[in-house]
């Protein structure tokens, strides 16, 4: 297994290209991700298995939710609390969760909410 190039989404007005994100992808098991630096250099990969928490959404907090279903081209998270389950596709996936540190966000959004 080698990384891939994750592409951006094609819109309306533009084309898909080739993002600054690798991912290696085993369907249904796990991804793993990492993100190429202007230097040539990359992040430390992350790997994600069905059961693990990452990040869905945020705004002041970072939303986080447990991941149900990967394929190639989406990452299903179920948000808890009778939410709907939430569809990312695989470039929006990765620029949330390419440096995930699951401590470092629960003590983050401990703190943010001490003050909204």
């Amino acid at each position: 297994m080698k990384f891939e190039t994750v592409y951006t989404d094609k819109t309306k007005y533009h084309e898909s290209v080739p993002s600054e994100y690798e991912a290696i992808i085993v369907p249904n098991k796990f991804i793993v991700i990492r993100r190429k630096l202007e230097s040539g250099t990359y992040t430390e990969p992350v790997r994600f298995n069905i059961g693990d928490q990452a990040e869905y959404d945020s705004y002041n907090l970072k939303y986080l939710g447990t991941i149900t279903q990967i394929t190639n081209k989406r990452i299903t998270i179920d948000p808890g609390y009778s939410q709907h389950k939430k569809s990312l596709k695989l470039y929006n996936f990765c620029w949330r969760n390419y440096n995930f540190n699951l401590e470092y966000i629960q003590k983050e959004n401990f703190e943010t909410m001490m003050y909204i």
